[in-house]
């Protein structure tokens, strides 16, 4: 809330000064302009009066004729040196032309004695000095105006904040797996539109979430139901059982009900409501257990081993287990030579990382190779087989760890995946 106050008060405070400066320019101009005309009127009357009464008297008595003088004023009235005042310029050639200069920081007037070096000072004036109290005073009076600006921001804005605040915790909620998260925000809310929006939202999600899990949990019951009647019927067939017809046969159920086990596990990985089993282990020895399995399947290549003895992970065990056999097997079929495995912590997270020296997968396709069902089959050949869902849950475990998986240019000229998820 305290930057979105800070942003709204300062975007305010912006605003107020604007207007009034605009304000404070056109009435200054205003009232300076009829004060100083007045002002200066009434002081070239004055002294206009006690020049007149200078006149003819020497100058070396002008003072004391002053002195002996009663005009009434409320400020002094005294004769001085001109080179007793520093000016510039521009205020001489005005004195000379017989004009009124007004000194603002010592509060004096100045009008120059005809045909002499004298000058006519008046002051210091009350009014003048009244103008620069007046100045500070209304700086004051705007720093008080903004500072008070912020209590009806406050009041305000922190109801909005509130109800904003209820609505990110639902949706942390939402996004963690509680499909229950809802928000009730009161009618008189500003955002209740929002809120009742987000139900919505959450409503459709997790009937499309139930939804998806029927219909897998059905398709799957259905095609195993057929499947085992195929291999029942076909263990009745006479003749030869390890003719290439039947073997043939026997594959394609072997592959169709492995493609309905990946269905049924991709499918589990999308329930929020399925925790997880965390648990720590040494991840070098059981990183190359994962790789003597896959070695034994391609002799011809060279795996690559994590290195050291010991590196402690903590995640689901028996997950992590399949996405790294995932991509240990993405990376077998794909690979030319070389296959190599690391394990590490980078940046308070766990990394695995697997490279190949494959053909690598193009840049616009790093991403969609982690959806259900992609193959992509001008850059990784359909020949290597597979469904389409082994990165896929590789994906899913990696969100389900609250992490990510990415594919990027390998060191060795292929693919690098790496998956990643928080330490804590």
């Amino acid at each position: 809330m305290r930057r979105l106050f800070i942003q709204f008060y300062l975007l305010l405070m912006s605003c107020f000064l604007v207007a009034v400066i605009m304000v404070g320019v056109v009435y200054k101009q205003a009232v300076d302009d009829v004060g100083e005309r007045y002002l200066a009127d009434l002081l070239r009357t004055t002294l206009s009066l006690i020049e007149a009464d200078l006149r003819g008297v020497p100058e070396d008595r002008w003072g004391e004729t002053l002195a002996n003088a009663d005009y009434g004023f409320t400020f002094r009235v005294k004769v001085e040196k001109m080179s007793n005042y520093i000016l510039d310029e521009e205020s001489r050639q005005a004195l000379d032309r017989g004009e009124i200069v007004m000194l603002e920081d010592k509060y004096l007037f100045l009008q120059k004695l005809q045909d002499s070096n004298y000058l006519l000072v008046a002051g210091p004036l009350r009014y003048l000095f009244f103008l620069h109290r007046l100045k500070w005073f209304d700086y004051a009076l705007l720093g008080l105006l903004g500072l008070s600006l912020a209590i009806p921001v406050f009041l305000w804005m922190r109801p909005h904040w509130r109800d904003l605040v209820a609505l990110e915790r639902a949706s942390g909620k939402l996004a963690n797996g509680d499909l229950a998260a809802r928000v009730n925000l009161p009618p008189h809310s500003g955002v209740h539109h929002l809120g009742v929006a987000f139900n919505h939202m959450a409503d459709n999600i997790a009937t499309l979430i139930n939804s998806k899990k029927t219909l897998t949990n059905a398709v799957a019951h259905e095609l195993r139901t057929p499947l085992a009647r195929l291999r029942y019927r076909l263990a009745l067939l006479d003749g030869d059982e390890d003719t290439p017809e039947r073997q043939a046969i026997e594959r394609d159920l072997n592959a169709i009900d492995k493609l309905v086990e990946e269905l049924l596990f991709h499918a589990r990985l999308d329930r929020p409501e399925a925790p997880l089993k965390l648990s720590s282990f040494n991840a070098i020895p059981w990183a190359r257990e994962r790789i003597a399995g896959q070695a034994a399947l391609a002799q011809e290549i060279h795996w690559i081993e994590p290195v050291g003895e010991t590196l402690d992970i903590t995640a689901d065990e028996h997950l992590i287990t399949r996405a790294l056999d995932n991509l240990l097997s993405n990376a077998r079929r794909h690979a030319g030579s070389i296959v190599a495995t690391h394990i590490l912590i980078d940046k308070q997270q766990f990394c695995i990382i697997v490279d190949d020296d494959g053909p690598g997968i193009p840049d616009e396709d790093r991403e969609r190779v982690f959806d259900p069902f992609v193959r992509l089959d001008e850059s990784r050949g359909r020949k290597t087989g597979g469904h389409g869902l082994g990165l896929a849950i590789v994906a899913g475990i990696a969100r389900a760890h609250h992490g990510s998986v990415a594919v990027e240019r390998s060191p060795l000229g292929g693919a690098r995946f790496l998956l990643k998820w928080p330490v804590a």
